[in-house]
């Protein structure tokens, strides 16, 4: 994977033509990045635009400092990317803004408990037939301390899984589900029209990115429910020794928000949970977007 050490370069970002340096450093050995410089409630000119896209290619996660976003910029920055996807669980959006997901550390219910939701390793959407290629997510409520979200890179994963493991898992296909029989995080329970929207479906546990041309390890431990072709047995011991190398902690970045951090990553190539490791009696509140997906290959 191509991993860039540290970008400076001078762009025009908007009508006026004036002169910006954008600096791209990165955030630590394993992946992810910051980039400075950039307002993005202004109009980008393409460079900038493919030097953004390039940094997600190059580093998986990027972090954009010191926006100032509401729910409606939130969307319009997701499109110079791609297409932001309507979320299906309409009550989980922000109200007229259906591309706009709202995370928080409280539960639904009428008690509206803390509790941190998505805590395990996860990629979202995985249990669409095209999940989402990106994520957008905006600090709108910060906690003091902590709040993060830790990621995975799963290209490392691949690169050093051993080759025997290698060799057994090269054609497999994995079904994902909504509920899936192995889930270990609390999903929301769907409707009957919500539940025809989310069929079980079948991805490789290989992964070919389309822009890098790397490979990656493609795994859901929320959502793998069984791997096509092996009894439950089989397919739970199998798994079971993709995690466990998977989540060792060489292979993980973990990114504490500031406020104004945009946080972008590339659900082909990562897992990410949320950090929990704060006191939840403190409100977190996040807006999240989601990119329209593609088939994995």
């Amino acid at each position: 994977m191509v991993f860039l050490l540290n970008i400076i370069f001078q762009t025009s970002l908007g009508e006026d033509d004036m002169k910006n340096t954008i600096n791209i450093n990165p955030l630590s050995p394993v992946m992810g990045a910051e980039i400075i410089g950039v307002d993005l409630r202004l109009e980008l000119n393409k460079k900038v635009k493919e030097t953004l896209l390039e940094a997600i290619t190059n580093f998986s996660v990027i972090c954009i400092r010191n926006q100032d976003l509401k729910p409606e910029d939130l969307v319009k920055v997701s499109r110079l990317f791609g297409t932001p996807k309507k979320y299906f669980i309409k009550d989980a959006t922000i109200d007229g803004i259906p591309e706009v997901i709202v995370v928080e550390n409280r539960t639904k219910d009428i008690k509206n408990k803390p509790k941190v939701y998505a805590s395990h390793w996860h990629t979202d959407d995985s249990y669409r037939e095209k999940p989402a290629t990106l994520t957008f997510i905006y600090p709108e409520t910060l906690p003091e301390n902590g709040g993060g979200t830790d990621f995975i890179n799963c290209y490392s994963i691949y690169n050093e899984l051993p080759e025997k493991m290698k060799s057994v898992i090269r054609n497999l296909r994995a079904v994902h589900k909504w509920q899936s029989r192995r889930n270990v995080s609390e999903v929301e329970k769907l409707s009957k029209e919500e539940e025809k929207l989310t069929p079980a479906v079948e991805h490789p546990l290989i992964r070919t990115h389309p822009m890098s041309g790397e490979k990656s390890l493609y795994i859901n431990p929320n959502r793998i429910d069984h791997i096509s072709g092996f009894n439950e047995d089989e397919s739970d011991q199998l798994l079971d020794d993709l995690y466990n190398f998977s989540f060792q902690s060489k292979y993980q970045y973990s990114h504490n928000y500031k406020k104004g951090d945009l946080v972008i990553w590339d659900n082909r190539c990562t897992m990410h949970r949320a950090n929990s490791n704060y006191d939840i009696n403190q409100l977190r509140v996040m807006h999240r977007v989601m990119l329209e997906g593609e088939i994995v290959n």
